[in-house]
């Protein structure tokens, strides 16, 4: 009898970590918690959603590329659409708001204030906006729909047919 209940229970145990695991999705981002954000904490690609009629997309303008973040430990990389800045983390700061950022790129040195949320950062990246853009991170893009304006809203010799 004790040898059916070690079989049974074995059969289990191994039954049970053969079971696929479900894949995690979603981005652990250190403000979510209010542990202190790091520029380390939120290395990686972020890009721009934009809400559109209740839903979240990537936006992608007819004369520009979507805002995208690229940021490690000591540099931030962001591509503006039509440009991009570089440059070099010079200091950083953390409070109740969230993380600040001190980025020199070699014309002044900027200031960017960002914040974590669940599964996006908000970044305020442009001094005149009412508020934050929200950003979500590379391994997301393919949980929102993309959404290209046609050229024809931009250029009227456009040759695309949309």
């Amino acid at each position: 009898m004790r040898l059916l209940i070690f079989l049974f229970v074995g059969l289990l145990a191994l039954g049970l970590a053969c079971t696929p695991k479900p894949v995690e999705t979603t981005v652990h981002l250190p403000g979510a918690e209010k542990e202190p954000l790091q520029p380390e904490s939120l290395q990686g690609e972020w890009h721009m959603i934009t809400q559109v009629e209740g839903e979240w997309i990537l936006f992608y303008p007819c004369d520009a590329d979507n805002t995208f973040i690229q940021l490690k430990a000591d540099s931030i990389i962001i591509g503006w659409g039509q440009d991009a800045t570089a440059g070099k983390i010079e200091n950083w700061s953390t409070d109740e708001e969230g993380l600040t950022l001190a980025v020199n790129d070699s014309y002044a040195v900027n200031t960017y204030r960002v914040n974590a949320a669940k599964d996006y950062t908000e970044w305020w990246l442009w001094e005149d906006a009412d508020g934050p853009s929200r950003f979500i991170h590379a391994s997301q893009k393919s949980n929102y729909k993309e959404v290209r304006q046609p050229c024809k809203e931009c250029w009227e010799d456009c040759e695309e047919d949309q």
